[in-house]
């Protein structure tokens, strides 16, 4: 075939010398019924790998706090941005960056309030991370990342906007899930550092017809947390004040080794009220002789519906309580200024509206367990927007 092209392009041209002929083989038949890659495909560009997502968070926020203010009320109006870029590396490495809005020192809100005169807000590098997936098995993540998609925790013992550092490994076998995790919390050049290490074991059963069951227990141990409540009391660590009970050398009363059950119940059977209700309990094996005053909590959550979409809804109640020595404070929920010490509730109304955006109506009302603080309620208004 390639021998009779080259002889009718030659003829076409009163320069060219006709080429003798070539013996047809075998194998140009083949190759010419063989199907040829397509010129005009491109080949795969290095930013086809790449995937580009965030969000933006528009909120106005009204709090009624006893002493807050004059009249006891506050009124302020904030954004959060966390635009991010996410790539396949190989079939099994991924690398991740994302940047947030917010206090660089504050790990637990990444929002910026609308005040200082027009002044220019703060941008943070709020994740940096190789995530790597030898085989099914195995998925381990190194960095500074978000854990939440790999273990199992409530916005009360870990609040929405906290991205670790350190290390969490992922051990699948059939239903069942082990994550290791390994947190650094503090470097110190002059002393032992601080860390936190845990586990998790959890298995998912159930069907169509009666839900999905997510049932499991985990312990986290943190080593030398006296270096973080140390950072807050200083004013180098920002976001929740210490909620833990500290004795007259500002030192902490307990140690914290906390122990964790729970079991999530999800039923989808209407795709437009899908159900999902959650139940957590904690208990503080380092607060030896406190009492059960001061070492268990529990939180508990029901949501029916969806919002995804345009005019679909949302309803969610929420319901917080951590005696102070149940939780470390320092990463527990900020939006109820109770931190680890919090007795409270939380409603919340979601309304889809355009593609990729909602509206969320978000209710708290909290008091303290143990501490003198007045009673809060808090109300937030928000549109956003995912991109």
């Amino acid at each position: 075939v390639q021998a009779e092209y080259d002889r009718r392009r030659a003829g076409e041209s009163p320069q060219a010398v006709v080429p003798p002929p070539v013996p047809i083989q075998e194998a140009d038949v083949v190759a010419a019924v063989e199907p040829q890659p397509d010129k005009d495909e491109e080949p795969e560009k290095w930013y086809d790998r790449i995937d580009f997502k965030g969000d933006l968070r528009l909120r106005g926020e009204f709090f009624w706090v006893d002493g807050i203010s004059s009249n006891d009320r506050r009124e302020r109006f904030r954004a959060r941005i966390r635009p991010g870029i996410y790539t396949d590396i190989t079939d099994w490495m991924e690398v991740g960056l994302q940047l947030r809005s917010g206090d660089p020192a504050d790990p637990v809100s990444d929002n910026e309030s609308f005040d200082g005169g027009f002044s220019l807000k703060a941008i943070s590098i709020s994740e940096g991370f190789a995530r790597f997936r030898p085989t099914d098995w195995l998925d381990f993540t190194l960095g500074k990342f978000d854990p939440k998609k790999k273990w199992v925790v409530t916005d009360m013992q870990w609040d929405d906007d906290v991205t670790v550092e350190g290390a969490i490994q992922e051990l699948s076998y059939g239903p069942l899930k082990f994550n290791l995790y390994q947190y650094i919390l503090e470097e110190d050049k002059s002393d032992r550092d601080a860390y936190m290490l845990g586990g998790q074991l959890y298995g998912k059963f159930g069907s169509d017809s009666i839900g999905s069951f997510t049932v499991g227990g985990g312990f986290d141990n943190w080593v030398r947390p006296q270096k973080v409540v140390d950072l807050t009391l200083s004013g180098k660590l920002k976001g929740n004040r210490v909620t833990n009970l500290l004795d007259d050398q500002d030192q902490l009363v307990s140690d914290f080794e906390i122990a964790n059950a729970f079991i999530t119940w999800s039923w989808k059977k209407s795709d437009r009220w899908p159900v999902k209700f959650s139940i957590f309990g904690y208990l503080n094996t380092g607060a030896k002789g406190l009492g059960k005053d001061y070492d268990t909590g529990y939180f508990v959550r029901l949501q029916v519906g969806d919002y995804k979409k345009k005019g679909q809804m949302m309803f969610r109640a929420s319901r917080y309580y951590s005696e102070p020595d149940a939780l470390f404070y320092v990463f527990a929920q900020s939006d109820t200024t109770m931190a680890s010490d919090v007795d409270g509730y939380r409603f919340d109304f979601r309304l889809g509206y355009v593609k990729k955006s909602y509206f969320n109506f978000t209710w708290y009302h909290t008091k303290t367990v143990y501490s003198l603080f007045p009673d809060m309620d808090r109300l937030q208004v928000d549109y956003i927007i995912v991109f």
